[in-house]
Order: C-alpha cells, then structure tokens, then sequence
C-alpha cells in the first residue's frame, strides 16, 4: 500500500481594527406616476435636482453614482361588493439608487444633508463609514492569517515533536468582508422651504471597523 503522508492542519486567523476615513452615502429617490413616461420624467427630474443641489455644495456631479434603477408596476388590492378580492392598477413605481463617496468628515456630512433637504425631491437617505483602500487592508489580513498559521503550526510541531516539512495546501474561502459601520438608520429628507434652509451640523464619531478573515494551511510532517 502507498505510504501516505502524515499532515498537520491549522486555521490562521487574522484581526484588523481600522479608523474610518470614508463616508458612503446613499440616496433614493422613489415615486409612483400614472403614465410609464411620466414616471420616467419624474425620475429623470428629481435626479436633476439631487445633482444640481449636490453640485451646489461642492459635490461633484460625476461623483454621483446609480447603483440601481427600476420600475414596477404597482397594484392595490381590494374586496369588491361581492367580497370578490380585485387588484387596482395605481401606477409605475420608480426607484432610483444613488451613491457617492466623499471624506469622512461632519462639516462635509453637514454640508450633504443640507444639499439634499433643499433639492426639492424627498430623497431616502442613508450613510456608511467605511476606508478607502479596502483592497490593501483584505491584503493586509490575508497576510496576517497566514502568518497566523505559521506560528501555530511551529508550536504545535515543537510539541508534538514533529517537523514541518512542506505545505500541502492552502484553503480560503474569499467571502464578503463588511469593512462599514452604519451609525443611524435610513431617513427621509424632506425639501424645506427656502427661507427655513439652513446648514445642518452634525457631530458623529464612528466606531473603528474591525474585520476578520481566516485561512487554513496543511503542513506535511515527518
């Protein structure tokens, strides 16, 4: 029979705790028109409005990125005078995602909302904190838990008195990694008038954003 070779495998883990330097903003405009073209215009014209509020204040309208776009058609139910359960046609739904990136700064968070609460649509608007090089920090972990494998490898064959000879195999399972922290949930801005605009102040401290990634090595020992 074949010899088979006598392995040792260990799960490195790796940990990292990051100040976040980047908001994510996110912003819905959503509504419901009779006609499918007037949904159309109608979204096509609150859009306007968010970018040109939003360029207003500083925020480039090429930084405003769609993430989503769809319509539906929506349908109300109800009981007839039979009892009978009917549907009423109300209209198209618009839905409309947006998002940008910008510092993770309050003054400039301020300056966001105030934009939006003025624009003249009624957006749904929500934000993330999170880092701007998230591809160097999921290196950065990988490193870490192989490193992590190794130490726990050396020590487990110094007490087993075993040697490592060679590694067999390495196994990642690459998932999604949430390198975000939301502070407050999804709200709705509603257009202000002119004279009661003014620039909200918002004072938010994030906590750090800690994730965690994980590895498994298979030494072969002798």
């Amino acid at each position: 029979a074949e010899k088979m070779d006598k392995i040792l495998k260990v799960t490195g883990k790796g940990t990292i705790r990051l100040r976040p330097d980047t908001i994510c903003a996110e912003i819905t405009l959503q509504g419901t028109e009779k006609e499918y073209a007037a949904a159309l215009a109608k979204a096509q014209k609150e859009l306007e409005e968010v970018k040109g509020a939003l360029a207003g204040a500083g925020f480039p309208e090429e930084e405003i990125k769609t993430s989503d776009f769809r319509t539906e058609t929506k349908y109300e139910g109800y009981r007839d005078e039979k009892g009978d359960w009917k549907q009423n046609f109300i209209g198209y739904q618009y839905t409309h995602a947006l998002k940008i990136r910008f510092a993770a700064d309050n003054a400039l968070l301020g300056a966001f909302i105030s934009a939006l609460a003025g624009c003249g649509a009624a957006p749904v608007f929500s934000f993330a904190y999170t880092v701007k090089n998230v591809s160097q920090a999921k290196e950065w972990l990988l490193s870490e838990a192989v490193k992590d494998c190794e130490r726990k490898a050396a020590i487990l064959a110094r007490a087993a008195g075993v040697e490592l000879k060679a590694i067999g195999s390495i196994e990642y399972s690459a998932g999604e990694k949430n390198f975000a922290v939301r502070p407050v949930q999804p709200m709705r801005l509603m257009a202000a008038e002119a004279s009661a605009r003014t620039n909200v102040e918002i004072e938010v401290t994030p906590d750090d954003i800690e994730v965690s990634d994980t590895v498994d090595v298979v030494w072969v020992i002798e």
